[in-house]
């Protein structure tokens, strides 16, 4: 169904003019993995400070500004998506995203300046992050490879490594739907499930403490956006 942001298709309204769903995916989904390493390398510098909403929007305009005229932009319509076998995840409502997004800043500056965190206790907080800012989905098109740069850069302040490659797509994109309120339409909705979440940071989270993140120093991980989420 059409709205603010796509066509009578379906297909977003994009700079390159692309009206077809298939070709503008195919575009869309390798310019931003080159630009998440100018990010997470030091190559550019993001004019943001912390880690709240206006980091997060930051990266989404560098990542996808060359396609869309509202990245970096909080969405104005309601957002929902649909996964396997006919469920669907719904997100924040457009009213609630900011205030929802301040409530959850204390969080990711409590994790960045938290001392004495063991591994397993960094894996939990950063699961607990991902939820919220998952369900907040601000964007209305790539807030899964825009969080997971933020997380990236969240992660190495306390020396974490998350490697996105050692979960497969479906497993991320299946913990991902149900950490959020969840379900099918017509059967009802449920209340997150965040333990599947917190497995995959586990996995994917690797303790590389002699090597801690600062936004202004170089880091060359290239691990981002592995064909997961929107």
């Amino acid at each position: 169904m059409a709205n603010a942001y796509t066509d009578s298709n379906g297909v977003f309204k994009n700079l390159l003019g692309q009206t077809e769903a298939q070709a503008l995916q195919v575009a869309e989904y390798g310019f931003p993995t080159a630009r998440s390493i100018e990010i997470l390398g030091g190559h550019v510098q993001l004019e943001a400070h912390g880690f709240g909403l206006q980091r997060l929007a930051v990266i989404h305009r560098h990542l996808f500004r060359m396609f869309y005229e509202w990245s970096g932009k909080v969405r104005t319509v309601p957002s929902s998506k649909r996964a396997e076998l006919g469920g669907v995840t719904r997100f924040a409502e457009p009213d609630a995203i900011v205030k929802d997004w301040q409530a959850l800043e204390p969080q990711t500056q409590g994790f960045a300046e938290a001392r004495q965190f063991s591994f397993e206790d960094k894996c939990k907080a950063l699961a607990l992050i991902f939820i919220e800012a998952n369900r907040i989905h601000p964007f209305p098109e790539g807030n899964g490879r825009s969080l997971q740069v933020f997380m990236q850069e969240l992660a190495l302040v306390q020396g974490v490594k998350l490697n996105y490659a050692k979960v497969s797509a479906r497993e991320w994109n299946a913990a991902s739907a149900v950490s959020g309120t969840h379900g099918r339409l017509f059967e009802g909705m449920h209340s997150a499930s965040p333990e599947p979440i917190r497995r995959v940071f586990k996995a994917i989270g690797r303790d590389g403490a002699l090597h801690c993140f600062v936004p202004s120093e170089p880091n060359t991980d290239k691990n981002v956006l592995r064909r997961r989420g929107d």
